[in-house]
């Protein structure tokens, strides 16, 4: 790193690292959600083969800071242990990305280096080259190679299913299997919206098998709401296709803040008579006023506020129960997702939240794997 300018900036919290030479250098976290990767656009940048492009991400509950893995293919180590998906940090915490370490520091005037944003080290695109991956991605979308995964959507008070959520997975390939990965790649290609589109409609063909005519989380990726005739012609498709289905869109909380977009999509789904859910919320930018605004029929509930919530302080759960009440006042389901023990499962209820989701209940399964375990398929 480069630390050709210091200034004096007001910042809560930093990470504190050692360039290979042992000197310190500092980052301040002044923007949160605060993205750590290899892509340029990420807060803090490391060019490392070890890292992943969207590797891991800091953000705020209520006034704590969390640390979320983003699906990393060498992932995110806490105090040295690998965390499964996001954890409560502190400062004095260690966290690893791939190969560099950081301790997360605090305090309310902190000697920052300007260029402290990007870590150079060596750079996997030098060493393969992005162009490597586009013939196999080519091959993914055409021979439409993915396998479409099942988690199932429980409705908290009897813990009955109503709806699964759609996962794509990949098989066979020289691609990596982490979708973060894959998307992340598929992104830089130009052919993100195109992947995004090939799980859903995957996932929906195999889907309507499922027994009882479940409702069907289908998602969306980020860039997808900013080509909409495309989108829609995928809806289109899916609908078609399981005309029995519920259907419900998952889109980033982030997207809602596109008023256009959003009134475009809203008469979309109005007309094919598909639902809308709110993904990750709680460590976005969505406030009550576009919830109420632009009401959806699920309210997702990111699993970074869900992670030990029965051990959480009051004040998290007093927010939590705040939005809760006002979703509802909206007619909005409320829904934890990444419920991992029955601890985290009845504090959900306690709090109010109508469905829940995660690896207490089950993992991603594929259509086989639900009929060989739990009956769950019509055969």
């Amino acid at each position: 790193m480069n630390q050709s300018s210091i200034s004096k900036q007001k910042t809560k919290w930093y990470l504190e690292s050692a360039s290979h030479t042992g000197t310190k250098w500092i980052v301040p976290i002044e923007t949160l959600p605060f993205t750590i990767g290899r892509d340029k656009a990420c807060n803090l940048t490391l060019q490392s083969k070890w890292v992943s492009r969207h590797h891991a991400q800091i953000h705020l509950s209520g006034s704590m800071l969390w640390i979320r893995d983003l699906g990393s293919i060498n992932g995110t180590l806490l105090n040295h242990k690998r965390i499964k998906e996001a954890e409560l940090i502190e400062v004095g915490d260690i966290l690893h990305f791939g190969d560099s370490e950081f301790c997360l520091k605090g305090g309310e005037s902190v000697r920052t280096a300007l260029t402290a944003e990007t870590v150079a080290f060596d750079s996997l695109e030098e060493q393969i080259g992005l162009t490597s991956y586009e013939p196999q991605l080519q091959k993914l979308l055409r021979e439409r190679a993915v396998v479409p995964h099942f988690q199932p959507i429980l409705k908290l008070p009897d813990i009955s299913v109503v709806g699964y959520e759609i996962l794509g997975r990949i098989r066979g390939s020289e691609l990596p299997p982490s979708p973060v990965e894959l998307f992340d790649i598929a992104a830089q290609l130009g052919r993100a919206s195109e992947l995004s589109a090939l799980f859903r409609e995957e996932g929906v063909r195999v889907g309507k098998r499922l027994a009882g005519f479940p409702q069907l989380f289908v998602n969306t990726h980020p860039l997808e709401i900013h080509q909409m005739d495309d989108l829609e012609q995928s809806l289109r498709r899916i609908r078609k296709r399981a005309q029995s289905n519920p259907i419900i869109l998952e889109i980033n909380e982030k997207a809602v803040t596109h008023s256009e977009q959003m009134k475009q999509l809203r008469s979309i789904l109005t007309d094919l008579n598909i639902g809308l859910a709110y993904d990750d919320f709680g460590v976005g930018q969505i406030r009550l006023v576009e919830l109420a605004k632009f009401p959806p029929d699920f309210l997702k509930f990111d699993i970074s506020i869900i992670r030990n919530i029965h051990i959480a302080p009051n004040r998290l759960h007093q927010m939590v129960v705040t939005f809760i009440h006002a979703a509802h006042d909206l007619g909005i389901a409320t829904l934890a997702e990444g419920i991992e023990c029955q601890e985290e499962s009845k504090t959900c209820k306690q709090l109010g939240f109508q469905y829940g989701q995660g690896y207490l209940y089950s993992r991603p399964l594929t259509i086989s794997e639900f009929s060989n375990t739990n009956s769950q398929i019509d055969s």
